[in-house]
């Protein structure tokens, strides 16, 4: 009997310990999901540049969430469905942001608490919010710093150093295999402006440090590639009605001359 009430005694010990740093721990994860994570999700605001982590904690188990959080390179290497179909889905793996397994926890007790249920106050601002405006002189701005003939105001490279993209007067590099012409397609507006914010995919990450774009940036690179998404579908849908057009030219110029030869 004293063994048992021993036991009892350290089991409502570690309740009492734990109903105390939890939510201590959830506030500390909240901020460390505005830091490391809000740049690609959203709670409550739909998906972007990864899924919307509404309710995840109920979705997932605590082990998967630990380890997506922590290695999700290992989750892809093992050949995990769960993180296959999410790469499938977005076209990346979330990069490894080196979070370490306390962090991850504290993530976790925050997602699991007023970030992870039905909370109003949880919800982010949703991605309509977020549309990338586009104007001809943003356009230009957006050419000059991807290309490199503006200087980004804190040092970082120049997207053309790296990355693929079609876009007349712009040859892209190859460095990269994340062409971003198809990533914009892929994210969206909402989408892309996180992944400028975060730029913490592995090799970006290092380029980066310390040389985060400016907001003046993101929304000058934001109308580029908008821009580019237009052209790219505008051009499509206009091709046909030309095309279909020369070809009504086309037959009745050829009704003519067969009328001719016949008088």
């Amino acid at each position: 009997m004293v063994n048992s009430g021993r036991i009892l005694n350290c089991f409502m010990t570690l309740l009492i310990l734990l109903s105390i740093s939890l939510p201590a721990w959830a506030d500390q994860g909240k901020d460390l999901f505005d830091k490391q994570c809000s740049g690609c999700h959203t709670i409550g605001g739909g998906d972007s540049g990864g899924p919307d982590l509404k309710g995840v904690a109920a979705k997932r188990s605590h082990e998967w969430l630990e380890s997506v959080i922590i290695e999700p390179d290992k989750l892809t290497a093992n050949k995990d469905p769960i993180q296959a179909e999410l790469v499938k889905k977005y076209g990346y793996e979330m990069p490894n942001l080196g979070i370490g397994h306390e962090d991850a926890l504290k993530i976790i007790a925050y997602l699991s608490g007023a970030g992870g249920t039905d909370a109003a106050s949880a919800v982010t601002p949703a991605g309509e919010q977020m549309a990338a405006v586009v104007t001809p002189e943003l356009i230009a701005q957006g050419k000059a710093l991807f290309t490199g003939s503006t200087r980004m105001a804190k040092g970082g490279a120049p997207c053309l150093s790296c990355h693929p993209f079609a876009y007349p007067g712009i040859a892209g590099g190859n460095l990269s295999i994340a062409d971003l012409n198809k990533s914009y397609q892929k994210m969206g507006d909402v989408g892309m402006m996180g992944a400028l914010k975060s730029l913490k995919f592995p090799t970006m990450k290092k380029i980066y440090a310390d040389r985060a774009l400016t907001d003046a940036e993101i929304a000058a690179l934001m109308a580029l590639f908008k821009d580019s998404a237009v052209q790219t579908g505008g051009g499509a849908r206009v091709s046909l009605p030309l095309m279909g057009g020369g070809l009504f030219v086309l037959l009745l110029l050829g009704l003519a001359l067969y009328k001719r030869r016949i008088r």
